[in-house]
């Protein structure tokens, strides 16, 4: 489903079924997007699918989600955007509340384009610039195979790599908070920002979660180029690109209580 140059819309109890039941490919399966929308409310959905949950796009505003659970996908997704070169777009005041995860590779996670343009629309692209600010997830049951909060500012098609830290595109204003369950890692998140726009005013708080293969606190916070952090601090950069951003596979970890 996408959601677009839409507002004051209710979307509630709805299921959605987007899987495989053999070999295929199950990318660009995403459960429900926006572009160009304001005052979207999902409640009560259950999405199993193959990419993400729900994802905000260009020009989100004032979306809500709640009451929600979410299984085999990409979780939610910030993104992707500043695909398009000079173009200002914006995503802001995201809410995430009473939501759970089984087997998705995040809780949450921001993409955008790196400031360098490679190739052409809708394959290629970058150098957009913008913002995603006043982002708010809080009340999360995860149980996950990977670390539930990533960012990255790396997203380049066309066989591109690098440029991580060339857009432009800004990311701040983001809360993560109240998140209990289990993942396969220890790392909370992983933030690969840029260092052309420094993330700022991040804060992670409350977090109880425990590691499924030997039961410890998962204490990782990579980070680069981010600054202004609360509740947390960075224990290290992220080496290379976060290619957590993008993976296909893995084990479930995701056991129900």
């Amino acid at each position: 489903m996408t959601v677009i140059h839409s507002e004051n819309i209710t979307l509630q109890d709805i299921y959605v079924n987007s899987t495989s039941i053999n070999n295929s490919s199950t990318d660009n399966t995403d459960c429900a997007d926006t572009i160009y929308a304001n005052n979207i409310t999902f409640r009560r959905w259950v999405c199993d699918n193959g990419d993400d949950s729900i994802s905000q796009k260009a020009n989100s505003t004032n979306i809500l989600m709640e009451d929600c659970v979410f299984y085999n996908g990409d979780g939610i997704a910030i993104g992707s955007i500043g695909q398009y070169n000079d173009t200002f777009e914006y995503i802001q005041n995201i809410t995430a509340r009473n939501m759970t995860f089984y087997n998705t590779e995040y809780a949450a996670y921001i993409k955008s384009w790196t400031g360098t343009p490679t190739g052409a629309p809708p394959n290629g692209g970058g150098g957009g610039i913008g913002y995603a600010s006043d982002i708010h997830l809080s009340d999360l049951k995860i149980y996950n195979k990977g670390a539930p909060f990533s960012f990255t500012q790396c997203v380049n098609y066309e066989g591109a790599h690098g440029n991580c830290d060339t857009s432009k595109f800004n990311i701040h204003d983001v809360t993560f908070e109240n998140i209990t369950g289990t993942i396969a890692t220890q790392n909370v998140a992983v933030l690969q920002c840029s260092g052309n726009s420094t993330c700022h005013d991040i804060q992670i708080t409350d977090v109880r979660l425990s590691d499924s293969s030997n039961g410890t606190m998962p204490n990782g916070y990579l980070c680069s180029y981010v600054e202004d952090t609360v509740g947390f601090n960075c224990t290290g950069p992220v080496v290379g690109e976060n290619d957590s951003i993008d993976p296909r596979g893995g084990t479930n970890v995701g056991t129900p209580p």
